[in-house]
C-alpha cells in the first residue's frame, strides 16, 4: 500500500466499497428469496377446495412480427399489453391450476387495470369453483400492484364478489434491495 498513489489508492477504495455493498446486496437477495420461497409453501399448504392462490403478472408485451424482421423493426414496436393471472388450488392432495390471460388493444398497466383484471378472475372463478371463499393474492413488487389503490380495493372487490382475501403478497427476487415483502 505504501508504494501507491493517492489515486490508485482512491481507486482501490472505491473497488472496495463497491464489491462490500454487492455482498450486502447478494446476501439479501439470498436471504429475500429464502424469505419468499417460505411465504409460498405455506400458501401452498393453507390451500384446500374452498381457497385459492391467485399468481399475478404482467407478461411481457405481445409483438406481433413478421419474418426476418430487421432489429430496428423489432425494437421500435409498441406491443400489445397482456395480464397473465395463475389460479391454484388443492383437491385430494393435488395442486390444480387455472390459466387466465387479458389481453388489451391498448392500457396502461396501473392498478385501475390490475383491479379490473382482479375482479374479472375471481368472477370467473366464482363460476368454476362456486365453493371458493378465500382467496390469496401473489404478485410482484411492481408500484400497480402494491400502491395503497390496489391494496383498499381488493378487499373490497372481494366483499363485493362474495370472497376473502386473506393476503397480498408481493415479490420480486430480482429488485431485493429494492424492497422485498
Amino acid at each position: 500500500m505504501e508504494n501507491l498513489t493517492d489515486d490508485e489508492k482512491e481507486e482501490l477504495s472505491f473497488k472496495v466499497t463497491q464489491a462490500t455493498g454487492n455482498i450486502v446486496a447478494w446476501k439479501a437477495h439470498i436471504l429475500c428469496s429464502i424469505h419468499q420461497g417460505r411465504a409460498r409453501v405455506e400458501l401452498l399448504d393453507m390451500l384446500d377446495e374452498t381457497s385459492v392462490l391467485l399468481v399475478q403478472d404482467w407478461a411481457m408485451k405481445y409483438l406481433p412480427r413478421k419474418y426476418r424482421e430487421s432489429q430496428t423493426d423489432w425494437f421500435g414496436k409498441r406491443g400489445i399489453p397482456w395480464h397473465v393471472s395463475v389460479a391454484f388450488r388443492k383437491r385430494d392432495e393435488h395442486i390444480e391450476s387455472l390459466t387466465f390471460c387479458h389481453i388489451f388493444k391498448s392500457c396502461t398497466q396501473d392498478s385501475s387495470a390490475v383491479l379490473a383484471v382482479m375482479a374479472n378472475v375471481i368472477k370467473q372463478l366464482e363460476s368454476t369453483m362456486p365453493q371458493m371463499d378465500t382467496v390469496f393474492h401473489r404478485q410482484d413488487n411492481a408500484g400497480c400492484y402494491h400502491c395503497g389503490a390496489s391494496i383498499v380495493c381488493a378487499s373490497i372487490i372481494g366483499r363485493q364478489q362474495g370472497v376473502a382475501i386473506r393476503r397480498l403478497d408481493f415479490s420480486d427476487a430480482q429488485g431485493a434491495g429494492q424492497g422485498c415483502v
